[in-house]
């Protein structure tokens, strides 16, 4: 017999009531996370009011195995959609019992390898994040194009969707370096990537998805080199937002996406009234999986997953966005300026899907792009790479 997980019931509905299971680390190190996140998910149930929605919350304990204990208890209570659960490794230890009940899941991790037809997330990818922002970028003239990043993984991928932005946007990448994750000296890298002082750089808008210390050496670094703005955009991605950089003068200028600047904050301003704190970066993701429950509830629940895909997408509390077939989501992102004053609306998001495949610019020729100069990594692993794009 499974050992019964910790949950508690919203409501026990009657025959004609969508269940949902939300599967969060209510116990753990992860603990206060998936309160905020329970919080959030409380709050939207009490604005949507939908008598025939049933939500569930079931504790993972942040494991894998107590993962698999929530889902099991989860299904076992007649559960028709799983939203949830945290990390990668929980959500891949929920996938097989879900697929084999044909139940959809509808994560909050962003690794994109757990992924995959009816396990969905609603996390906020970094690929998206780039598109956004060099679609800005492009649509305000800029045409040469440079990035640094971390020499893992995480920035393996940023290059790829680096290159994929460009494409779609009609750019081109000059330069791309890459660093030690955990370093903080970059003098050898942007000299190398710069040439000197007084040495025209090649670009004219820089990507450095990197916060805190990092963040501000190695923009401090390309400044020593006159990199600066308005000759050169700076840009980010969303993990730039609440770090402070009304401060940091080299950044004036600098633009980065968020989701709804408009809609986060009232989010905020409600949270905090009810709860007395601010809420966690990743409370915002409960509150609209709750919201999209509701709206598929409502609709015909023969087919799930064509109303979880709907191209048309949602409106939630971030904004506007949609499920994939893929599992991966879209979001319309606001793009925002770092400001003496704080944080400025230069571009609003979005307020609905006009295509099925891409949200911000559209497919070119892809034939037209050369292989970016390449600083920190071997340039046959780069030339691999390119050659899979």
């Amino acid at each position: 017999m499974t050992n019964t997980t910790d949950y508690s019931q919203v409501d026990l509905g009657n025959s004609d009531s969508f269940r949902v299971a939300m599967l969060l680390p209510l116990s753990g190190n992860m603990a206060a996370t998936g309160q905020g996140m329970k919080n959030a998910a409380t709050m939207a149930i009490g604005d949507i009011n939908n008598n025939n929605l049933v939500v569930q919350f079931y504790d993972t304990k942040g494991t894998t195995s107590g993962a698999r204990v929530a889902i099991e208890n989860a299904l076992g209570a007649g559960s028709q959609m799983i939203l949830g659960p945290l990390t990668a490794d929980e959500v891949m230890a929920v996938s097989d019992t879900a697929k084999s009940k044909d139940v959809p899941v509808i994560s909050f991790s962003t690794s994109p390898s757990v992924l995959s037809e009816g396990i969905y997330s609603l996390g906020l990818f970094s690929d998206q994040q780039i598109e956004r922002i060099v679609h800005y970028a492009a649509g305000q003239g800029r045409r040469q194009f440079a990035a640094v990043l971390p020499n893992n993984q995480s920035g393996i991928n940023m290059f790829k969707s680096f290159i994929k932005a460009a494409r779609n946007n009609g750019v081109q990448v000059t330069k791309v370096g890459f660093y030690a994750p955990d370093t903080m000296e970059f003098t050898g890298l942007v000299t190398s990537m710069i040439g000197g002082k007084g040495t025209e750089p090649g670009f004219d808008a820089l990507l450095i998805p990197e916060s805190g210390n990092r963040l501000k050496a190695v923009s401090s670094m390309f400044s020593y080199y006159d990199v600066a703005s308005p000759n050169v955009l700076y840009m980010g991605t969303s993990i730039w937002a609440n770090t402070g950089l009304s401060k940091e003068t080299e950044l004036y200028g600098a633009v980065y996406p968020v989701m709804s600047l408009k809609q986060i904050n009232n989010f905020n301003e409600r949270y905090n009234e009810l709860f007395g704190e601010r809420p966690n970066g990743l409370s915002i993701f409960a509150y609209d999986a709750v919201a999209l429950s509701a709206a598929v509830a409502a609709k015909n629940r023969q087919d799930l997953y064509t109303q979880i895909e709907n191209a048309d997408g949602y409106y939630g509390m971030s904004g506007v966005f949609r499920v994939l077939a893929n599992g991966q989501n879209e979001h319309g992102l606001d793009v925002v300026k770092v400001s003496p004053s704080g944080e400025q609306l230069v571009e609003n998001a979005p307020q609905r899907f006009y295509d099925t495949h891409l949200l911000y610019g559209g497919e070119s020729d892809f034939s037209y792009m050369n292989i970016p100069q390449i600083y920190g990594q071997a340039p046959s692993n780069i030339q691999s790479i390119w050659s899979g794009l």
